[in-house]
């Protein structure tokens, strides 16, 4: 079993009055992918930070983030799950966690592809996106154990 934390920024520009390019954003990710024969468990959960909520000085962010297995090129929605629990910064916002399965596909190496980003909700007047609206990375994940035999 193997986790890793990956930290991403995006610079952002967001036409609201007092927030402008204090609308960048980023992202605290961490990975767990766990082997087995034939198949990997892999674990996602990510928080969100922005400065768009205080510079605007009213108002809130809705973080948001989809992972997709491009093995299988399937796509995961991160959420909040009762009795899950999280520890977070003081300015940080929980975006939620995801839990799935990869299946093996000859020598490929599993690779997940990241794309998140926020929406700024101003109440009564409106809600507004960002300019770029989301980011996208790539994370390669450890290799599928050798040892597990091809059924």
């Amino acid at each position: 079993m193997t986790t890793k934390s990956f930290y991403y920024s995006q610079i952002a520009d967001l036409r609201i009055e007092g927030v402008g390019p204090h609308a960048s954003f980023s992202i605290n990710l961490n990975v767990t992918d766990d082997n087995r024969p034939n198949r990997k468990w892999v674990y996602v959960s990510a928080t969100g930070k922005t400065a768009a909520a205080k510079a605007a000085g009213s108002g809130s962010v809705l973080f948001w983030c989809n992972v997709r297995d491009r093995l299988n090129n399937k796509i995961y929605k991160l959420d909040r799950h009762r009795g899950e629990y999280f520890a977070i910064g003081i300015n940080d916002s929980l975006i939620g966690s995801v839990k799935f399965k990869i299946s093996k596909k000859g020598l490929l190496l599993p690779v997940i592809e990241i794309e998140d980003g926020y929406i700024y909700d101003g109440g009564y007047v409106g809600s507004a996106v960002p300019f770029p609206s989301s980011m996208k990375r790539k994370i390669v994940l450890t290799q599928f154990d050798r040892h597990y035999y091809d059924s």
